[in-house]
């Protein structure tokens, strides 16, 4: 065998195994479109809780509390649908509180990463102590 036929023969396994390393993302079409629906869901969260950066781990469980049927998040801009309104006010309720709903049951997706503590400023999440140490200067109220 001539040098050239063995360096032909070489490329075409480098090519077949990078086409082969490729081929669970080709044929896994799901994949893509859960990409695809989890990067439109992250953008239309920014959009309604007007928050960048948002966790992309929590963002996986509030999309998949929404159910199957994620046509909403095809187009952001149809928001006015009696339909979409529910979807959005579950996703800006998910984001602030930390929780969800999931198989009829209410679970915790990230307490101490809710909106909502930042959005009222003043107050943190029970139990976890702040910082800065001061809070526990502070007299309970009542007593």
């Amino acid at each position: 065998m001539r040098a050239k036929d063995r360096d032909v023969s070489r490329r075409k396994l480098l090519i077949g195994c990078a086409l082969g390393a490729l081929a669970p993302c080709i044929a896994d079409r799901t994949g893509l479109a859960e990409t695809s629906d989890l990067e439109n869901f992250l953008r239309l969260s920014a959009e309604l809780t007007g928050r960048p950066n948002l966790s992309v781990d929590s963002a996986r469980i509030y999309l998949q509390s929404l159910g199957p049927d994620r046509r909403f998040l095809a187009d952001i801009g149809r928001l006015n649908r009696e339909d979409s309104e529910r979807h959005a006010r579950q996703i800006v309720a998910d984001w602030y509180s930390g929780q969800t709903v999931e198989s009829g049951r209410m679970i915790c997706v990230d307490y101490t990463g809710a909106l909502l503590w930042n959005a009222i400023g003043f107050a943190g999440p029970r139990g976890i102590p702040r910082n800065d140490g001061a809070g526990w200067a502070l007299t309970p109220i009542g007593k």
